[in-house]
């Protein structure tokens, strides 16, 4: 997940808003709510402000993958969609009630000249983001499943409490099986 609080601050956002006139608006999405489908072009970057959101996809044998998870003080989009315009193929749901922060590219844009200093910041969040899921992809082959469920623990005990172990799963790139062991191994 990323926390785009350590690097754009809630609080400035809402500042430069009002600064900079820019409108940006807000959405609120209740449990099980999907902020996106497969198909619908992504126009935002999406600022949580409270709440959870599952990212996911459908692979070639039809089988939900969860691409990633973003809490509360984190950031969601459909990259390619946003940024290249592309198809999206990502959903986007809420997994509890969700406050949203909703930025378009231009407002993004406008943000960088008024205040250069931000584009540091917008380049910060799109790094980590890539070197988030450059470790996820990386951690697939070189890690055991066991070692990946504990990271996941250890760093985001926040997901168990509001995902489902089928959600877990496929994010981890196991089966529902495989974690039950996993998971029963460790709690022996």
């Amino acid at each position: 997940m990323i926390q785009f609080d350590k690097y754009l601050p809630l609080k400035q956002l809402l500042e430069w808003n009002i600064e900079f006139d820019l409108n940006l608006s807000t959405k609120s999405l209740k449990k099980g709510e999907f902020l996106l489908k497969s198909g619908q072009p992504c126009d935002y970057l999406y600022f949580i402000m409270t709440g959870f959101i599952r990212t996911y996809y459908y692979d070639i044998n039809g089988n939900e993958m969860t691409h990633i998870f973003a809490m509360k003080n984190s950031i969601t989009t459909s990259p390619f969609s946003f940024l290249l315009k592309e198809e999206n193929i990502l959903y986007l749901q809420a997994l509890e009630d969700t406050e949203l922060v909703l930025i378009t590219y231009e407002q993004l844009n406008h943000i960088i000249q008024k205040v250069p200093s931000s584009g540091e910041s917008i380049r910060n969040i799109y790094m980590e983001f890539g070197m988030l899921m450059s470790r996820r992809i990386m951690s697939i082959h070189t890690e055991t499943a066991e070692t990946r469920y504990l990271n996941l623990i250890k760093n985001y005990p926040y997901i168990f409490q509001q995902a489902k172990l089928s959600h877990i799963a496929s994010y981890l790139g196991i089966t529902i099986q495989s974690l039950s062991r996993i998971r029963k191994q460790i709690n022996a």
